[in-house]
């Protein structure tokens, strides 16, 4: 069964769109089903899921982003000898108590390779009866869209929408952009023009690294220099996948960071298929929203549309 949360809890703060609030309904509607929250960047699903989590009348919950709990599974999956039930078992301790509700943010599978161990997770989370509550940007069949492994990921994606009320969050106003921003991320800069020093695009998008690289990278480092960006039309699927995956960690650990490229922002993603450059876009775009007014040197980057 589905912890409840009251229902008021989700007017307590604001005036909720009519999206929002047929959200708002479903998590606050008992059920024996978790919830898939999917639309658009900033229309307000982290906020419905940590409302949520937060009122949810059970102690066994976890919240997590979707980026660092895949690489806990993956380092307590070789630490249990490649065994999924054991690894877990351990990303679901919360303390006390195995976690009955696990709630995911940001969810989403762009790679064949961690399809397969996400198709073997969500078997073993729902094995236990594990209620998952997530967000996404996108809808679950458009979950791995490159169409060389689609296919494969069909059946998880069938079983996804048996397991969860799928809800569509898809308000006319995007609040991201709306909002002023004061995030340390948004704090950086997109510049045109060359720099020395700092991290190099094909240092750190041309080769095998892995999420979990980027957030052990970000832990180390309070800020981050990034230079010699290309378009993202100009290279690879795979280096354009990383960096948005990188963008996708600074934003998530609130990195300050400039990002020096050959090309303005308004021009980066032209072109470029078969990537999520909305969401990309829509974070790169804050950058530079907390003194945008006496930043003479930066691009100015109009908000996301």
């Amino acid at each position: 069964m589905r912890p409840t949360a009251s229902r008021h809890v989700f007017d307590a703060a604001f005036t909720l769109d009519d999206a929002q609030a047929a959200a708002a309904d479903t998590l606050s509607t008992p059920g024996d089903r978790g919830v898939y929250l999917w639309g658009p960047v900033g229309r307000g699903k982290t906020w419905l899921l940590d409302s949520y989590f937060a009122a949810a009348d059970t102690t066994a919950k976890k919240r997590v982003h979707f980026h660092s709990f895949f690489r806990d599974l993956h380092a307590a999956y070789f630490r249990h000898g490649f065994s999924i039930d054991a690894a877990i078992d351990d990303v679901l301790s919360t303390g006390s108590a195995p976690a009955a509700l696990l709630c995911f943010d940001e969810f989403h599978v762009h790679d064949i390779g961690d399809a397969r161990l996400i198709t073997r997770m969500l078997d073993a989370l729902f094995a236990r009866g594990v209620v998952l509550v997530v967000t996404s940007n996108y809808a679950p069949d458009e979950l791995l869209p490159n169409p060389l492994f689609h296919p494969a990921f069909v059946p998880t994606i069938e079983k996804l929408k048996r397991c969860l009320d799928v809800v569509r969050v898809g308000g006319p106003v995007d609040y991201r952009a709306a909002g002023a921003s004061g995030s340390r991320f948004a704090s950086g800069t997109w510049t045109v023009e060359p720099v020395s020093g700092g991290r190099t695009f094909a240092e750190l998008c041309c080769a095998a690294r892995s999420t979990g690289d980027y957030l052990e990278m970000v832990q180390k480092a309070p800020q981050l220099t990034i230079t010699d960006i290309p378009a993202l039309a100009s290279v690879d699927d795979f280096a354009a996948q990383r960096f948005a995956n990188l963008v996708d960690v600074l934003y998530d650990r609130d990195v300050r960071t400039e990002f020096h490229s050959a090309v303005p922002l308004t021009e980066f993603a032209v072109g470029c298929t078969g990537l999520d450059t909305d969401r990309l876009i829509s974070r790169l775009s804050e950058l530079g929203s907390r003194s945008r007014e006496c930043a003479a040197d930066r691009v100015r980057i109009p908000g996301s549309q």
